[in-house]
């Protein structure tokens, strides 16, 4: 393991002030999301101080925003994301449920969506229902081809269902009372629903309890009471929705009392052992459920697994006539135990879904479950022969005493007492690459794989294999990142491109957008400056528009046997070689069967036009620059090339029949900007093809040179954005200690001495510009902004249902949750809170 960084979040003013060892609650979103709570201390009056716990959200790339979500006037005592990483379902110590959701799909604005009442009972788990949405990993198929043998669909059926068998949203609680209380959100309720029974015949006293979800759709519920004499009891709950009417049905199912091997040499730790953790592996996988006992002092884990077991039937019972079915039962069974000389605190489940026919023993693929004891020991352990793999401490991977400094010139009784540092609360990454935890008021954030010094390792095509998964499922990649070193960037890249073009047609234009993402997420990891990943940048947008645009044309005739009208003009421009663009549309285009479906339409896409032009005049004028220049892989791309001539005939004709639609030019001689661009873009495409090197022509590269002395060249930061300021933080040099609200020395210097760009030696530089619309906004909007939290990108916060135009209405709701680079959005008229 590895510290990456950690960042204080105490509430002390000074260092002398004693840290409550307190349990803190934390949940981490399918988009990196991480959401904790934290004790403020507020003073009303001057000999009294209050104390408030508020929730707050931060993106794991930049760990020094944080946003509030709410506060309570009593501690937080769960809290859990909902699986789409929009919806945080909040649980406080007197009982009150707050089901809380972004506001407008910003990540600083946050509104309370339904909220219920416990009448003060301790909940003890809490669970969002499950969607029956699981896609199952096998790392035995990494040498597979095709996607869809590497990630299956599993067959799991939703907890709660409405008309049409749709799930319904919503979330299941258990209390130390024995009662399980459920909380649903059908679409067509504008209130939640709740409902409530208990567990057995009589209400009881509960200690722990966890739940998982079972593929028909039941929920398996494990409780005890704390005693170690005691049995852990389980129960089979089932969820019913009937004419907006919820109702739930307990039943009970296989138990098993612990083994309770070893035992504390203290006589006095034997007599207050008690049971200190119940969770299930997985919330997904109700077989492995894990069990820790004991005292502050030593610790016991124990592993049982759920087996199916044949019964046999006596021979009064039995019909050598009739082939019966075996009857079977369920029964627990002790797999593995191992002990500590400290008290347990935490266990960091995985969240990986893995077949379970998958033998990891045989394979260098590791899943673990990592342990955190009180005297800062981490263990991580396999997830299915169940040996510690790894043992580490905290003080260790912090350097205790440069974290936690002392004035040691201080008399000794002056001193405060000292002690190990520990995790009190942790998570797992959606892979596993990387552990989030709070302890001691701060933040870590450790890597577990491919670390600097650490004996579990990833091998690349693992890592590709992770890559791909998050890929497919629609999860977000930064925390994949965490396993990938400088030195293996270019391969993965290399194997992930190889990988994608062997896949289906219809499965490349579904995943082509989240491909380029994650490229451009592993090329910015290699620095500040990166090129690469700014041309990346470029094709995600050129990429959407041209999506958008292909959308406009309309076949005069439906035929299946025919081909679309982009088709026919995408095989006609691959064989090609005229190098006028008027000649091209006259040859080629049936005018009937290439005009736009609406007048009003094309001419509001005008901006997107302008930025297609905008990206051709930046291409062409950066020719001439000596070594990397700004779209270099672009111009060496034929399927960029073959893409923007096509883009460029389209917009001259459709010019044709309506001039407001064309781009507008500064032109310092009279020439026809569109009939150059196309040439040059043709000489290019043609010359790729041809298997030559553009730059060898002498004729070509003159006229790329002059082509700033005849137009004016906008701001290349409207083409590739700004520097790439996201995910710098895994080409440093670990560990990094954060602050709140002050940004670390690694992005402020690139920001502005960054030499990506050539010279912007237009007026529209400074100017704002939104990267949705492609509008530039003046340097002071006057109307509410958005910015991404990840790469700065600017938009207007205006609703898509403004928009007159179907087709933008459109384009607009497909970022309104995200940016482009796929960052969550936030209210620019917002200033982050830093801690006083």
């Amino acid at each position: 393991m590895e510290l990456v960084y950690s960042i204080d979040f105490s509430s002390r003013k000074n260092a002398k002030e004693c840290i409550l060892d307190e349990k803190n609650c934390c949940s981490l979103s399918s988009k990196n999301i991480f959401a904790f709570s934290k004790a403020k201390k507020t003073e009303k009056d001057s000999d009294k101080l209050n104390t408030s716990y508020e929730v707050c959200v931060l993106d794991l790339d930049k760990p020094w925003l944080k946003y509030e979500v709410t506060s309570y006037t009593s501690p937080v005592t769960c809290m859990r994301w909902d699986p789409a990483g929009s919806t945080l379902l909040l649980v406080t110590a007197n009982g009150h449920f707050g089901v809380w959701k972004m506001k407008d799909s910003l990540l600083n604005v946050w509104e309370e969506k339904g909220s219920a009442e416990l009448d003060r009972e301790e909940v003890l788990v809490l669970a969002w229902l499950h969607n029956g949405i699981q896609t199952i990993l096998n790392p035995e198929s990494r040498d597979s081809v095709n996607y869809n043998d590497k990630f299956v669909r599993a067959k799991m059926s939703p907890s709660v269902t409405q008309f049409g068998k749709k799930p319904v949203d919503g979330w299941i609680a258990v209390t130390s009372t024995g009662t399980v209380h459920a909380g649903l959100l059908p679409e067509q309720s504008s209130e939640m629903i709740t409902c409530q029974t208990s567990l057995g015949q009589l209400h009881s006293h509960l200690g722990h309890a966890d739940v998982a979800f079972l593929p028909d759709g039941h929920i398996l519920v494990a409780t005890s009471d704390g005693h170690l004499n005691s049995a852990v009891h389980c129960h089979v709950v089932a969820l019913k929705l009937l004419n907006n009417v919820g109702n739930i049905r307990c039943n009970p199912a296989a138990s098993f009392y612990l083994k309770r091997q070893g035992q504390p040499d203290n006589v006095q730790d034997q007599q207050v052992l008690k049971l200190t953790w119940l969770n299930f592996l997985s919330r997904e996988n109700p077989d492995v459920l894990i069990a820790g006992w004991g005292s502050h002092n030593f610790s016991c884990i124990e592993v049982w697994n759920l087996m199916e077991q044949t019964v046999p039937l006596n021979r009064m019972f039995q019909n050598a006539a009739v082939t019966e079915l075996p009857y079977k039962s369920k029964r627990w069974a002790h797999k593995s135990s191992f002990t500590h000389r400290s008290g347990l605190t935490d266990i960091a489940r995985p969240k990986l879904p893995i077949s379970r026919l998958f033998n990891m023993e045989s394979s260098n693929f590791q899943s673990y479950f990592a342990c955190f004891y009180r005297d800062g020991t981490i263990k991580i352990v396999h997830r299915q022969s169940y040996q510690v793999l790894n043992s580490t401490s905290l003080d260790q991977l912090i350097h205790f005493k440069s974290v936690l400094s002392q004035d040691m010139s201080e008399p000794p009784e002056k001193r405060g007492r000292v002690t190990s540092p520990h995790l009190v609360s942790a998570v797992q990454t959606n892979t596993g690459c990387g552990i989030v935890g709070l302890g001691e008021g701060r933040l870590y954030l450790f890597r577990v794989f491919n670390s600097r010094e650490g004996p579990l390792q990833m091998m690349p095509a693992y890592v590709v294999l992770l890559l791909e998964y998050v890929l497919n499922v629609g999860l977000d990649v930064w925390d994949v990142l965490l396993a990938v070193r400088q030195g293996m960037i270019e391969g993965i890249a290399d194997m992930l491109s190889a990988n994608f073009q062997k896949q289906s047609g219809v499965h490349q234009d579904l995943l082509h957008q989240r491909m380029l993402r994650l490229k451009m997420a592993l090329y910015s990891c290699q620095g500040p400056g990166n090129q690469r990943a700014a041309d990346i940048r470029a094709m995600i947008t050129l990429q959407a528009i041209t999506t958008l645009i292909r959308t406009g044309l309309r076949p005069k005739s439906i035929v299946v046997q025919d081909k679309s009208p982009y088709e026919k003009l995408t095989a006609v421009c691959l064989n090609s070689n005229e190098m006028d663009v008027d000649q091209f549309i006259m040859k080629n285009l049936d005018q009937e069967e290439f005009s736009p479906e609406a007048m009003l339409s094309v001419q509001l896409l005008q901006p997107h036009f302008q930025w297609i032009v905008d990206l051709v005049l930046h291409l062409l004028s950066s020719v001439s620059n000596t070594g990397s220049y700004p779209g270099i892989t672009l111009m060496k791309n034929p399927q960029v090339l073959c893409a923007l001539r096509e883009l460029l005939v389209i917009i001259r004709n459709w010019g044709k029949l309506n001039a407001a639609c064309l781009p507008t030019f500064v032109r310092m001689v009279n020439v026809d900007v569109l009939q150059i661009l196309y040439r040059l873009i043709t000489k290019s495409y043609l010359a790729l093809r041809e298997g030559a090197s553009v730059e060898s022509d002498k004729a070509f590269f003159e006229e790329c040179y002059s082509l700033p002395s005849k137009i004016l060249i906008p701001a290349y930061r409207k083409t590739f954005g700004e520097d790439m300021n996201c995910y710098l933080a895994f080409s440093q040099p670990f560990p990094i200690n954060h602050t709140f609200g002050q940004e670390p020395d690694f992005l402020f210097h690139p920001r502005h001495s960054s030499k990506l760009y050539p010279f912007d030696a237009c007026m529209d530089g400074q100017q704002n510009f939104d990267c949705v619309r492609q509008i530039y906004l003046g340097i002071n909007p006057k109307e509410p902004l958005r910015e991404c939290v990840r790469c700065r990108s600017i938009s207007l916060k205006r609703k898509p249902t403004s928009t007159k135009s179907s087709m933008l209405r459109s384009w607009e709701l497909r970022h309104v949750q995200s940016c482009l680079c796929g960052g969550h959005w936030k209210s620019r008229d917002w200033v982050e809170e830093t801690d006083k």
